[in-house]
């Protein structure tokens, strides 16, 4: 379930002074439950906003939103009201807090409305909560269910609530998020990157360490051509420009790497907005975020984003784990086709796999050990066994998986034949179940149940029914 708020700014100031009762100033402040800006006109898409990152761009914006909307605090009034502590959000109760950052081209782009990132941030809140805080980032292209409107690609979902009469990307998208994670997501921010590159710029640049080269010839411009982005490993002050170009370059690297870097860039301009004190310092905040106000859509009013700030504006960010959901080994997705279109889908095609997988990370049964998804894993090792009477079918079904970077060590027959469906089994013990039901998907296949043994090394077997001919 996602929470519905209003759709349009509703704000109204009202200031009556009381001589006879010591100048008593009373105001009332009407907001309304969605605060949306008018997108920049030359935005950029965002491709990683962490949360730690997102509080301090809020806090900024709602004092820039304070000084621009005619709300006459003086500076000692605007630390009184981010003292107040009357405002909960949902999911406090439980222990834990969700949001979801999406970020899309605006402008004059193709399709600027069109999701280009998908991050669901779930983070630990209370005392006694001390476990961690994750960002689950979603591929544009996942192929998912969208209520009223069949099946299509996640990077749509916005586009298609935005068009409906009364409709609501931002909350369409946190409610087709919420179905795939298995997480309430109540709040969503939309951010421009156009607002990302003019802050990096207003900060003066973000000190990033670059770990290794980065060299892309394929990175796109404006103009809709390419350009060449050349990176060598090394201490850099980057501005928005170079920022973006390090945040956003795919085509030489994995969806892992890319990830790394944003988390990189990320770590780098909260220690540079912490370096300049933005908190204590509401003047130097109302410069630099200014440029953020046009840059911003979300569901949560003013108390809300102030509530997040007290929250997580100390946040231990070694405490918080990014998991990218691709089609990695360890991604829990695979790649197909739609009408020719280049989807993604869940292993075993149910998104049961990862809200279980989710859960568990949440609750601790399972962890993500730092760069092991970085780790490149041998090809996985399998053999194929011919389960029909169709001669040189298990041969067919081992040149294709030899032609998708599997190791295929035995091509037979199988001791039993009249297989109907290929049937995939699980030899590994374990240890590459996740390339195994990958493997058995791509195949159209089932996953065995029964244990099996083995003499050639495969830590998988394909047995080939006569569907696959």
């Amino acid at each position: 379930m996602v929470r519905r708020k209003d759709t349009k700014i509703a704000k109204t100031v009202k200031k009556e002074v009381e001589k006879e009762e010591n100048m008593e100033v009373k105001e009332t402040v009407e907001e309304s439950r969605l605060h949306k800006i008018k997108r920049r006109s030359s935005g950029k898409r965002l491709v990683g906003v962490g949360l730690i990152v997102l509080v301090l761009l809020l806090g900024g914006w709602f004092a820039t939103k304070v000084a621009l909307t005619g709300w006459n605090f003086s500076t000692g009034s605007i630390k009184d009201i981010f003292s107040l502590n009357t405002t909960k959000l949902i999911g406090e109760d439980q222990g834990r807090v969700n949001i979801l950052v999406l970020g899309m081209p605006g402008g004059n782009y193709d399709g600027p409305n069109l999701t280009d990132t998908i991050i669901a941030a779930s983070m630990p809140v209370g005392e006694e909560n001390t476990g961690k805080g994750f960002l689950f980032s979603l591929p544009r292209d996942l192929y998912v269910k969208i209520p009223g409107n069949g099946q299509a690609k996640i990077n749509s979902v916005y586009e298609i609530g935005k068009n409906e009469e009364d409709g609501n990307g931002g909350l369409q998208t946190a409610e087709v998020a919420s179905e795939v994670l298995g997480l309430q997501m109540p709040y969503y921010f939309k951010i421009d990157f156009s607002g990302f590159e003019q802050l990096v710029d207003e900060l003066g640049g973000v000190v990033v360490e670059v770990d290794k080269d980065l060299f892309d010839d394929k990175y796109p411009t404006v103009s809709k051509g390419y350009e060449t982005v050349d990176i060598k490993a090394g201490t850099y002050t980057m501005d928005g420009a170079m920022a973006l170009k390090y945040a956003r370059s795919r085509q030489s690297t994995s969806d892992f790497d890319r990830a790394a870097r944003q988390q990189t860039l990320i770590m780098a301009i909260r220690a540079k907005m912490m370096e300049l004190d933005m908190f204590k310092q509401p003047a130097k905040a109302l410069a630099i975020f200014e440029v953020l106000s046009s840059s911003i859509e979300t569901n949560m009013n003013p108390l809300e984003i102030k509530r997040l700030i007290d929250l997580f504006k100390d946040f231990d960010p070694t405490k918080l784990t990014n998991k990218v959901f691709d089609d990695s080994a360890a991604g829990m997705l695979y790649a197909g086709k739609v009408d020719e279109m280049y989807v993604l889908r869940p292993v075993g095609d149910d998104f049961k796999v990862i809200s279980d997988y989710v859960a568990k990370l949440i609750t601790g049964e399972e962890e993500i050990v730092p760069g092991e998804e970085q780790v490149a894993t041998e090809p996985l090792k399998i053999e194929v066994l011919n389960g029909t009477i169709t001669t040189g079918l298990a041969g067919k079904i081992a040149a294709k998986l030899k032609g998708e970077g599997y190791s295929v060590v035995l091509v037979g027959n199988n001791a039993v034949r009249g297989f109907t469906k290929t049937i995939v089994y699980d030899l590994s013990g374990g240890t590459r179940t996740w390339e195994v039901r990958k493997l058995a998907s791509s195949l159209g296949a089932e996953v065995g149940g029964e244990t099996i043994t083995t003499t050639s090394g495969a830590l998988a077997r394909v047995v080939v029914g006569s569907e696959a001919q």
